[in-house]
């Protein structure tokens, strides 16, 4: 009740105080995406002379907990009132993390003259996104070269209006590498003593949902540290899965479970990540330059026409690059195939290095760079008729 009364409560100041077409709007629909806008937020802070806004359907987000000085925060919280706020604000530019728009009941407001998407994951944009998930956008905070072909091949296909592609890069990649360069891999003892990270991505087939009880079974016996660190969505679709997971190792001090995904502890932490089709598995690999094990579930797909694109996505391309591919079938398999990575990878680091400078814009720089664009693509709708 109290978060509803607060939600009212912000969601009318909110349209009062947008109702002058501010310049930059963002918006987060969940705390797990903070960390991909607020890089480029705070960078904005020495570009704008004019106050940032921002709307959260999070109370917990903590933009607005503890918002910076130019930011003005508003909690809209979910549902009717969010929809009421999302679909009738106004705003020079809207930047956003959420896909969708104008699929689903979030429209695109007539009163926000730009709308920017600002993506949360490294992945390709038409296997894992649903059909047109980037359709409504007038532009695109491009990851790397793979979503400027995908989103140009998409947009003939579909005969859709071309929209502004920006070469962005990735903000919470530089963070990690930033955050890897102040703490170190932490020392192998042994390579049957590993600090293993099981991070699968979502979805009834997915590793998490399927195997994960006799995965973290098998690793412990061999004698791994292992934490499990779930996709926020998993916490939401499948708890009980998560749940009886944690009661059944819970008491093995070799054991955690980490759902804080908006914190880097868990893969700073870790030598090596299992995964499946999971976006934070190109992060791990990318950022800390560390191998991943990819249990080869089946794909990921949301857009039944993603096969209409020629290019193959980025997900299912690196993966043989930076690390093993592995049938479910030989998750017994998998303490010797730990042991085999770490003796086999003495140039990993120089060939991950040169994968992410292959495939993503603006290395170190993505946040500078996305601020200033945003600022551009604001000031220029300010001019539009």
């Amino acid at each position: 009740m109290i978060r509803f009364v607060r939600s009212c409560r912000d969601s009318l100041r909110c349209l009062q105080d947008l109702s002058n077409n501010p310049g930059i709007v963002f918006y987060s629909e969940g705390v797990s995406y903070a960390p991909y806008l607020a890089p480029v937020i705070n960078a904005l802070g020495a570009l704008c002379d004019d106050k940032i806004y921002y709307l959260a359907s999070d109370a917990s987000d903590p933009m607005l907990v503890d918002p910076p000085t130019h930011v003005k925060s508003y909690y809209i919280g979910k549902g009717n009132i969010q929809t009421y706020v999302l679909n009738h604000l106004s705003a020079r530019l809207l930047a956003t993390t959420m896909p969708d728009i104008e699929t689903f009941h979030i429209k695109r407001s007539p009163n926000v003259r730009h709308y920017a998407y600002l993506h949360h994951s490294m992945v390709s944009t038409h296997m894992v996104y649903r059909k047109g998930a980037f359709d409504h956008f007038d532009s695109i905070f491009c990851v790397g070269p793979h979503h400027d072909q995908e989103i140009r091949e998409w947009e003939t296909l579909k005969s859709l209006p071309a929209k502004q592609l920006i070469e962005h890069g990735h903000p919470p990649l530089d963070s990690l590498i930033a955050a890897a360069k102040a703490n170190p891999a932490p020392i192998v003892q042994s390579e049957n003593r590993l600090n293993i990270l099981l991070a699968p991505s979502w979805g009834p087939q997915g590793v998490m949902e399927t195997q994960a009880e006799e995965i973290v079974e098998i690793l412990l016996n061999a004698g791994h540290y292992v934490r499990v660190r779930p996709h926020p969505r998993t916490r939401q679709i499948s708890g009980p899965v998560l749940d009886a997971l944690a009661k059944k190792f819970m008491g093995n001090p070799d054991f955690d479970m980490s759902e804080d995904t908006t914190r880097y502890e868990a893969l700073l932490q870790s030598h090596i990540m299992i995964s499946d089709w999971s976006g934070v598995a190109m992060e791990f690999a990318f950022g800390l330059e560390r191998p991943v094990i990819f249990i080869d579930v089946p794909r990921k797909i949301n857009n039944a026409e993603y096969a209409e694109i020629s290019t193959e996505p980025l997900e299912a391309l690196y993966r043989e690059e930076v690390g093993r591919v592995i049938r479910p079938d030989q998750s017994t398999e998998l303490p010797k195939i730990l042991a085999s990575i770490q003796k086999d990878n003495p140039q990993f680091g120089d060939r991950m290095r040169e994968l992410r400078a292959r495939h993503i814009y603006n290395i170190g720089t993505s946040a500078e760079i996305g601020a200033r664009k945003l600022a551009e693509l604001a000031v220029g709708s300010s001019t539009d008729s």
